[in-house]
């Protein structure tokens, strides 16, 4: 609901006297509208950003997962040496 919806039915002489007041609050309806139009934006910049984060993450487990069983295969080979010919 906004200002204009609220003050629809009131009668011009009520709009006069509480002009200052209906001023005031359109004012700070436009902050809130921009406020949240900004808030949204963020939200879609931070969405971006944890799936970015999270595709790196997955990313990174598998070079870890592959570094560890390159690791594993080494130490395989120096403590099993029977193997080589």
């Amino acid at each position: 609901m906004t200002i204009s919806d609220l003050i629809i039915d009131w009668t011009e002489g009520e709009r006069k006297q509480h002009a200052n007041l209906i001023m005031e609050c359109l004012e700070r309806e436009q902050i809130l509208n921009d406020l949240k139009g900004k808030t949204e934006a963020y939200e879609e910049d931070l969405v971006k950003t944890f799936e970015h984060l999270f595709s790196g993450l997955t990313y990174l487990r598998g070079c870890v997962n592959k570094a560890s069983n390159h690791m594993e295969n080494i130490h395989f080979r120096w403590t099993n040496p029977q193997g080589n010919a």
